[in-house]
């Protein structure tokens, strides 16, 4: 997603080669693209999950981390939100949290990249 952030910024400038990028106009550029990313990961992984059925292993995975979490706390009111974890409810917060966490991470990856791009432009335009 770094990358991808970088990449962002040379396509802008290769397309207009006059204008000047700030590291802020790059970091947005960079997290245009990571929403864009985000979006592609997002498609593609419900379609690998529909076609391969593979959504009762990402079920069975999902209780596996929770049983393990459990079992390292002996606290009842943790206990009662881990059983909460457990329904179906549950299962689609932490999916949703999740989803939500992965695209914090691509936003966060890509504006870095895109700042980072948009230094490393600069640096070449004064030389």
């Amino acid at each position: 997603m770094i990358a991808a952030g970088v990449l962002s910024v040379l396509f802008y400038r290769r397309r207009n080669p006059t204008s000047n990028l700030t590291s802020a106009m790059g970091a947005r550029l960079g997290a245009a693209s990571g929403a864009l990313g985000f979006g592609i990961f997002a498609i593609f992984s419900a379609v690998g999950t529909l076609l391969f059925h593979s959504g009762g292993q990402l079920r069975a995975a999902l209780l596996e981390a929770i049983a393990q979490s459990a079992a390292r706390s002996s606290d009842p009111e943790v206990q009662k939100a881990f059983e909460y974890l457990k329904t179906p409810p549950g299962l689609a917060l932490m999916m949703g949290l999740s989803l939500a966490f992965v695209f914090v991470v691509f936003l966060v990856l890509a504006s870095l990249g895109g700042t980072l791009g948009a230094a490393m432009m600069r640096r070449r335009d004064r030389r």
